[in-house]
C-alpha cells in the first residue's frame, strides 16, 4: 500500500511492518501479499445474451461489484427473484396478486437503477445522477445489510432503504448477467422491472465481477454454459453500423454496441430493423395506447402535438389483457 501526494511518497504497509512510530495498526493485520485470479472481461453482442450464475443466498446481507463498458441506453444487467407468493387484494373479490422477492440492476436512458423488493414494495434507486453509457469503464459495487445498503459508481456513493420490516432477501432463482434465457417458463418479471418486460438485454461489455466477495469467471462460464453471443475480450468497433441504412419504414438508426439500434417510434413497427409490426388497442391506463408485441404489452404515452407515440414503458400486466397479435 503505497500513499502518494506531489512529491511525498509513503509506503504504508511496509512502514507499518516494521513499526514504524508514524503508523498505527489496529487489530489482526497480515502482511502478505497473494495472487489475485485475472478475470478477463467478456462481450455481450445482443440483447440475448446471457449467463447464468448460482443462486445468490445471501439473505441478511450481501455485496456485488463489477466493472462495465457500453454506448447504448437500456439493458438488464442483473436479475434474481423469490418463491412466488400470493397477496391478497382488499377487496375480496378481487382475484390474489403474484408478488416476489427481487433484486435488479438495470440500465435506462443511459442512466443506471438498483431495484429491490424484500416481500413490502420496490425500491428503485438511481445510482448516479449523469449517464454512464458513454463508452468508458464504471466501476460498480453494491452492498447490502438488511433493509439498508449503497450502490456506487465510481465511488460515488447513493444509499437506500428498502420499505417494510423484513430483513430478508429471498432469492430462489438463478442470477442471471446481461439477459435473460429465451425459455422463460417459472420465471416472474415484476412490473417495476422495465428491461425484463421489453425484452432489453445487456450489450457491452463486463468484467471483474464480485459476488459477496468471491471473484466470477465469466468466460469461463459462458464457454461451459456456450453461452450464444457472449464472447472473451471487449473491443469497440468503429461507429459504421448505420452506413448501410438498415432501419425499415423509416426508422431512426442509432449507433449501438458494436451493432445498429432501430428507434421504430412513430413508424407502426417493431423488431431489430423496425420489420414486424404489432396491434394497438386501448388501455384503460390513462394517456396511454397499448401495443402488443411477441407477448409483451408496451404503454405508449401519446404525443398530442406531434400525433404519434413518444416513448415506451412497460403496461401492469395486472390491468391488462393482451394477445398474441
Amino acid at each position: 500500500v503505497v500513499y502518494k501526494n506531489n512529491d511525498v511518497r509513503l509506503e504504508l504497509s511496509r512502514l507499518a511492518k516494521q513499526g514504524d512510530p508514524k503508523m498505527k495498526v489496529s487489530g489482526v493485520v497480515s502482511f502478505k501479499c497473494e495472487s489475485v485470479a485475472t478475470l478477463d472481461p467478456v462481450t455481450f453482442d445482443t440483447p440475448e445474451s446471457y449467463v447464468a450464475l448460482s443462486k445468490w443466498t445471501a439473505k441478511k446481507a450481501g455485496s456485488i461489484s463489477f466493472d462495465f463498458r457500453t454506448t447504448e441506453p437500456n439493458g438488464l444487467m442483473l436479475f434474481s427473484h423469490g418463491k412466488p407468493r400470493q397477496q391478497q387484494r382488499k377487496d375480496p373479490r378481487t382475484p390474489p396478486t403474484v408478488k416476489v422477492d427481487f433484486f435488479a440492476i438495470e440500465m435506462l436512458d443511459g442512466h443506471l437503477y438498483l431495484l429491490l423488493d424484500m416481500g413490502s414494495g420496490t425500491t428503485k434507486t438511481k445510482a448516479i445522477d449523469r449517464k454512464v453509457n458513454d463508452g468508458e469503464w464504471y466501476h460498480v459495487d453494491f452492498q447490502r445489510d438488511g433493509r439498508s445498503g449503497t450502490i456506487s459508481v465510481n465511488s460515488v456513493r447513493t444509499a437506500y432503504t428498502a420499505p417494510g420490516d423484513s430483513e430478508i432477501l429471498d432469492l430462489d432463482d438463478t442470477l442471471y448477467l446481461g439477459g435473460l434465457p429465451e425459455d422463460r417458463a417459472g420465471l416472474i418479471f415484476p412490473t417495476e422491472v422495465w428491461t425484463a418486460l421489453l425484452n432489453y438485454g445487456y450489450v457491452g461489455c463486463i468484467r471483474d465481477l464480485f459476488v459477496d466477495g468471491q471473484s466470477k469467471d465469466i468466460r469461463r462460464l459462458a464457454e461451459a454454459q456456450r453461452a450464444v453471443g457472449v464472447k472473451p475480450s471487449c473491443s469497440r468497433e468503429p461507429p459504421k453500423q448505420c452506413l448501410s441504412n438498415p432501419c425499415q419504414h423509416n426508422g431512426i438508426c442509432r449507433e449501438g454496441w458494436n451493432r445498429y439500434v432501430c428507434d421504430c417510434s412513430g413508424t407502426g413497427y417493431l423488431g431489430r430493423s423496425c420489420e414486424r409490426g404489432f396491434v394497438q388497442m386501448l388501455s384503460p391506463l390513462a394517456g396511454c395506447a397499448v401495443q402488443v408485441y411477441e407477448g409483451v404489452c408496451a404503454c405508449m404515452a401519446h404525443n398530442e402535438a406531434e400525433g404519434r407515440p413518444r416513448r415506451a414503458r412497460p403496461a401492469a400486466r395486472a390491468a391488462l389483457s393482451c394477445n398474441q397479435p
